[in-house]
């Protein structure tokens, strides 16, 4: 593995893309396979926007003109932005959820929730005492 590895880095594509295409290509494969299985199972676009990023350096192994890689990098530099603004409302939404989850709205007094609200019965403390 490591041979194949030398081998193939011997020959250089260029200074923007220094991985040789068939390395890259599955980089690139195995990366969008796990950001697709990562968007399936949770379901937030921050998976999608990392997974459009990295599967744009490809552009790097055919285009090297300086305007085609200046405006690679504006909009990787978006897709990043966008995929830490989608990381940071799915956070919140699932922290909110969360939060809910655990603290229920209150519920109307019974003589269930007695215990749960602190007030007991005079009867009870002087059954204790005996």
């Amino acid at each position: 593995m490591l041979q194949i590895l030398a081998d193939e880095s011997a020959t250089l594509q260029n200074v923007y893309a220094p991985l040789p295409l068939g390395i890259h290509v599955v980089f690139c494969i195995i990366a969008t396979a796990v950001y697709a299985a990562l968007f399936a199972r949770r379901k937030t676009y921050n998976y999608l926007c990392l997974m459009a990023a990295v599967d744009l350096t490809l552009m790097t192994q055919f285009f090297t003109d300086d305007p085609v890689i200046a405006a690679l990098f504006i909009i990787e530099v978006g897709l990043l932005a966008a995929s830490a603004i989608y990381s940071f409302r799915a956070s919140r939404k699932k922290k909110l959820e969360a939060k809910q989850g655990r603290d229920p709205e209150p519920q109307e007094s019974d003589d269930n929730t007695q215990e749960d609200t602190g007030l007991v019965d005079s009867d009870d403390e002087d059954d204790d005492t005996l």
